[in-house]
């Protein structure tokens, strides 16, 4: 497989950094905290890269997106990352759009890819369960047929932005007579329905974007149903191999490099800038060089994905273990760095206090530890690293 990138790929770089500059607003720039910007910023900023053509950046030309190679995506999220700029809703551009544009019937796609493009109807996912998160298919939640309705009944768990969200893309039991796979279908649900209830769940960062949410005897009609009766799990495999490169976030990654260069370059030790400590840049080293191996790795999950290479789904699983490790230890690393400031964590609006809280490093202490805080949870959501051995353990060495 040719791994090298874009003979324009710098040119396409540079497009990329000269639109950013122009058309940024600055009042949003390092608006995103967490996965998800606030509404008025994501709509807002959806809206100006509609106006250029780039407010589908994952999805196929005929399908209204942008057409990007893999390499072109990657230095549009990278250089997007670097500039602050808010999210797109990564649960309907990512992870639902895709799907809707293979599987979904004309009046589905009518119907919500529109809404998806513009911004203006966000979604949550709905797949984990209390006691089946590791094992997805063990789900429990039911829908039972009635005329032209399903009537749903179940809980979810650790649902991100369910109290934000417009519409949720949920997986449910449809068949509990077949192999458990076959017995799942892949739902649309209008989170106004009646019988849905949600309650938050406070993280450890102090932060609300959990939910558990509850199903009630909520009506869903038959024609939400995606792919058709029992194809959820096809559905979903298609689905989770986007999420891998998605949960493996390379953009941060790289963030996380440039903050680390910045305070080894700034904080000082016996002295001496923290980069010429031994130790310190010996840790550097090996963190840049795992960051270079999982760059190559979401490059080579990307190619495979657009070829519909059957090795795609087993070199996602291999991609989320070593992206969202590497997400842990360059998080702790960062707040190791910051030595005694690191035992504090920031609030991210603590720049506007003036100089009650000294900041090292130009202002880099805020929202450090709160960003390691909320990656201990990276080998978890998406599915957790021991079931993505097994994956790999099964499809690779047919253990």
């Amino acid at each position: 497989m040719d791994l090298q990138p874009d003979a324009g790929l710098t040119a396409f770089r540079e497009e990329v950094r000269a639109f950013l500059r122009t058309h940024l607003p600055a009042e949003l720039a390092g608006s995103q905290h967490g996965v998800r910007s606030p509404r008025a910023a994501l709509v807002r900023w959806q809206g100006i890269l509609n106006k250029h053509g780039w407010g589908a950046p994952y999805w196929e030309k005929e399908h209204g997106g942008t057409g990007w190679t893999p390499q072109q995506r990657l230095a549009f999220d990278e250089e997007c990352a670097v500039a602050g700029t808010p999210s797109q809703d990564v649960f309907g551009q990512r992870l639902l759009g895709p799907v809707l544009n293979h599987f979904a019937t004309p009046e589905q796609k009518a119907e919500h890819l529109p809404h998806i493009f513009a911004g203006t109807r966000l979604w949550c996912q709905g797949f984990s369960e209390p006691g089946s998160g590791s094992d997805l298919a063990s789900l429990r939640t039911q829908a039972v047929r009635d005329g032209d309705h399903y009537v749903v009944n179940g809980q979810k768990i650790w649902t991100s932005y369910a109290h934000q969200a417009d519409w949720i893309f949920l997986l449910v039991r449809t068949d509990a007579s077949v192999k458990k796979q076959a017995g799942i279908s892949f739902l649309l649900v209008d989170m106004k329905t009646p019988g849905i209830t949600v309650r938050p769940i406070v993280s450890i960062d102090g932060c609300h974007h959990l939910n558990e949410t509850f199903f009630d005897d909520v009506r869903v009609p038959v024609a939400n149903c995606v792919g058709g009766e029992g194809a959820g799990w096809n559905v979903t495999k298609f689905l989770l191999n986007n999420e891998h490169a998605a949960t493996a976030d390379l953009p941060t990654l790289v963030r996380f490099q440039r903050q680390l260069r910045a305070l080894a370059a700034t904080l000082r030790a016996n002295g001496e800038p923290l980069v010429r400590q031994p130790a310190f840049a010996l840790r550097l080293a090996r963190l840049e060089a795992e960051l270079q191996a999982v760059s190559m790795m979401v490059q080579r999950v990307a190619v495979l994905e657009q070829d519909h290479r059957p090795t795609a789904h087993v070199m996602g699983s291999m991609l989320k273990i070593r992206g969202t490790e590497l997400q842990q230890k360059m998080s702790e690393f960062l707040v190791e760095a910051l030595g005694d400031y690191g035992a504090i964590a920031y609030p991210e609006s603590h720049a506007d206090e003036g100089d009650a809280w000294p900041v090292p490093g130009a202002g880099m202490g805020p929202g450090i530890a709160s960003e390691m805080f909320f990656r201990r949870a990276s080998t978890i959501y998406g599915g957790t690293s021991e079931v993505q051995r097994g994956i790999i353990a099964k499809l690779m060495f047919e253990l």
